[in-house]
């Protein structure tokens, strides 16, 4: 009876995981294998249909010497490094301060307020946001001139450019850091600060002694999930600096995109788009094996 019970649950088992397989399946797999099999043909939007051929890892070679590519990879980096560590860094700053509020019905009004930047579409955000920082009749250069500044060229100039697409990126992934983090201080007894407390600990020391290594798993989940998320920045790129100036802001997602659809070389764009994998494969692992060696520790 036990053995007949052991194997209808493993078969339920197997029915209910069933779709989301499928489902990763038709929609991550079955792409990636087709991504990496265009990666080693010449084919061109433009070609006749079949007259797409074998060239080996010719696109790989050429989108690797292609200089633009290499620096979409180092922008793409830089950019994630900044973006994680300021929506990780406010994140927890708000989760922090908003714990230890009274929960008053203005706290309850004010977290609802912050977590709605995570409810506006990238694409609808990134519009507002390109509004804001527009040259002439922007608010935010309104702002500084009021303020006898010089009005700044938010999308003619490096620095501005990369500077605008991080705090975009950021305003919308700082509430998904608060709520977590917002969930993970929940799990800590009120009865360790109060000791505390009695010990003379000051906040800081309290924050540093409890908080941090209590929610030391929540802030490695954190950091990896936003890491790999900024590894992908597209919408802001495209919408508000379309990679200019100059190339500067273009990242690894939207050269791929701008290679297989704007230049219609769908094998170059391929051959980026297994190389984007392997960098989020490693960069992903990587950040895995360091957390958890911490954790060990």
């Amino acid at each position: 009876m036990e053995l007949i019970k052991g194997k209808v649950n493993r078969t339920l088992h197997l029915i209910f995981v069933a779709p989301s397989m499928i489902f990763i399946f038709f929609l991550a797999i079955v792409p990636l294998v087709y991504a990496v099999y265009l990666s080693f043909r010449n084919y061109k939007l433009t070609m006749p249909n079949g007259s797409s051929r074998f060239i080996g890892i010719e696109n790989y070679v050429s989108v690797i010497k292609d200089e633009a590519f290499i620096q979409s990879i180092s922008w793409t980096l830089i950019f994630s490094l900044f973006a994680v560590i300021i929506s990780v860094g406010i994140g927890l700053l708000l989760a922090v301060l908003l714990t230890n509020s009274e929960q008053s019905r203005g706290v309850r009004l004010l977290k609802s307020f912050l977590i709605l930047p995570m409810m506006v579409a990238p694409v609808v955000s990134s519009t507002m946001w390109k509004i804001l920082f527009g040259a002439v009749y922007g608010p935010i250069n309104y702002l500084i001139e009021l303020f006898q500044g010089t009005a700044v060229s938010w999308t003619g100039e490096t620095l501005p450019a990369r500077l605008a697409i991080i705090v975009i990126d950021s305003w919308g992934s700082i509430p998904f850091c608060m709520l977590i983090f917002l969930g993970a201080l929940t799990t800590i007894p009120d009865e360790l600060y109060e000791s505390a407390l009695i010990d003379g600990s000051s906040p800081f020391t309290s924050f540093r002694k409890i908080t941090l290594p209590l929610i030391r798993n929540f802030i490695s989940l954190v950091v990896s999930l936003r890491l790999m998320d900024s590894l992908k920045v597209f919408d802001p790129i495209m919408i508000m600096t379309d990679g200019g100036p100059s190339g500067s802001t273009e990242s690894i997602g939207t050269m791929m995109y701008k290679m297989a659809f704007r230049y219609m070389d769908v094998g170059q764009g391929s051959a980026a788009a297994v190389i984007f994998f392997i960098i989020i494969a490693i960069v992903s692992i990587t950040t895995l094996l360091i957390t958890r060696k911490e954790e060990v520790k």
